[in-house]
């Protein structure tokens, strides 16, 4: 039953003896895995200590979902490498505090039309578009927040499941990596062998917008408001802010692989997201300013973070046939 009844350890955290799924056989062959699998079964059991019976009951309905439709989905060994460090990262920030999920993202415009009133916020970037933007911003004139279709404080909420059925064997949504500059990854694997890899925290977000240009599909962008690695690294401990996270464009029709299509930002390449915003190492403040924001018929990220009292703001376009036209703007005077 693995983790949910947490049977006598064997290879792993239950009796390899009584494996049944192909997970389970693959976890009890792999060494590497099955000490993933010791190590979950020890930060679940702390995380169900530490709970109210609320959050406890919270935390066993996520564990059964991913065990089911999670780690047991996977059949080879990457697939369970995502799945164990995804799930680790939740549960060893857990008590973490957590920006709030609001019932509209309208609900906000009004703490970011104060902010963006009251905070000093100078101009990276002084152009004609970038001024107005800024100050129609500040009036909350001609700014519709776009609502996302699913909103939730756990990867592992069945409200994901449509979304993510087709990927299941795929990197997860929340996953990002950062090589160096002389790895080039070939496939999956080599990402994982190479690169730092990380796993974004909740609040999480999904959102739909209209298609892009001729493509005709529509485009899919996840939202992740922390992130927590590296993961596989033994010599390095992971931490809060130890990756990428922010808004990032997923593909739910078909789960690309590295040696096919992939988009390209910043220098960063992904094959089954494209990363966008990246939304900064702001602090943990039950804040969440962060939107996608339909202005002039374009639809626009709004990347608003604080860092030690400080704001700092970004604009920039959530597709990719257009001009890049990024504006920031900083506590500091250029």
């Amino acid at each position: 039953m693995g983790l949910t009844l947490m049977a006598t350890a064997q290879a792993a955290s239950f009796d390899c003896a009584k494996a049944q799924s192909k997970a389970e056989h693959l976890i009890c062959d792999n060494q590497k895995i099955s000490e993933l699998d010791t190590r979950l079964a020890q930060n679940y059991q702390d995380v169900l200590s530490k709970t109210n019976e609320e959050q406890k009951q919270r935390v066993i309905a996520d564990q059964k979902h991913w065990l089911t439709f999670t780690r047991n989905a996977c059949e080879n060994e990457t697939c369970l490498k995502h799945a164990y460090w995804s799930r680790q990262a939740a549960l060893e920030t857990y008590f973490e505090p957590r920006a709030p999920l609001y019932k509209k993202e309208a609900d906000k415009a009004a703490a970011i039309k104060h902010v963006l009133t009251t905070a000093p916020l100078y101009p990276r970037y002084d152009t004609p578009f970038c001024r107005q933007v800024f100050d129609d911003l500040k009036q909350m004139k001609g700014i519709r927040f776009v609502d996302p279709i699913v909103q939730t404080q756990s990867y592992e909420d069945p409200a994901l499941d449509p979304w993510k059925k087709q990927c299941q064997s795929a990197p997860p949504f929340n996953f990002s990596y950062q090589c160096s500059r002389n790895i080039i990854p070939a496939d999956a694997d080599d990402v994982l062998d190479g690169c730092n890899a990380s796993y974004g925290l909740p609040p999480f977000k999904l959102y739909e917008l209209p298609p892009e240009g001729a493509s005709g599909e529509k485009r899919y962008i996840f939202y992740a408001d922390d992130a927590y690695g590296p993961m596989n690294r033994d010599f390095r401990k992971p931490s809060l802010g130890g990756g990428f996270a922010g808004f990032q464009q997923v593909n739910i029709a078909r789960c690309l692989s590295l040696r096919g299509n992939h988009w390209e930002r910043g220098g960063k390449k992904s094959s089954w997201n494209g990363m966008l915003a990246d939304a900064g190492q702001g602090e943990r403040n039950g804040k969440n300013y962060n939107s996608i924001i339909e202005y002039n018929n374009q639809y626009y990220f709004l990347v608003l973070h604080e860092v030690r009292d400080n704001y700092w703001l970004n604009i920039e376009p959530t597709a990719f046939n257009i001009h890049p036209i990024v504006c920031r703007w900083s506590p500091v005077k250029q």
